[in-house]
């Protein structure tokens, strides 16, 4: 598996959990016996992601941020199995997230699940880019 230089570190993404707790915007993946992952879902149009041209502008959309599994979990099914209660668990049209650009792992797997590159736009972070991806799920 390729090291990827993010911008994730010991303070993000774990100084976003208390506003994701408080909004109830975060969700966690279990296994039998403990916290294996955990993920934030929201309907805020970040102004960040303005410079993304999104093709679901008139669809109701949920953002996926910030998910993320155990490294000792990855490669079981976890991700998909996350992405199906998305599509089941809400009224929404599209689910949208950004992707580093050299997340060449996560970038695949998003892939394979159905999500769509945006091919206009992207939003910048110090020196990272992180491009837009789109699923349809009604």
């Amino acid at each position: 598996m390729k090291k990827i230089d993010m911008l994730w570190d010991n303070e993000y993404p774990f100084c976003r959990f208390e506003n994701d707790i408080s909004y109830k915007e975060m969700y966690v993946i279990e296994d039998e016996t403990r916290i294996i992952g955990s993920f934030a879902l929201n309907n805020y149009d970040n102004p960040d992601y303005h410079s993304i041209q999104w093709t679901s502008k008139n669809k109701k959309w949920l953002y996926l941020s910030r998910l993320a599994i155990l490294p000792s979990e990855q490669g079981k099914g976890y991700a998909k199995q996350t992405i199906k209660f998305i599509e089941m668990n809400n009224n929404y049209e599209v689910i949208r997230l950004t992707v580093y650009e050299d997340n060449e792992n996560a970038i695949g797997l998003y892939e394979k699940l159905g999500f769509s590159k945006i091919e206009n736009g992207y939003w910048q972070l110090e020196d990272k880019i992180y491009n837009g991806y789109e699923k349809y799920i009604n």
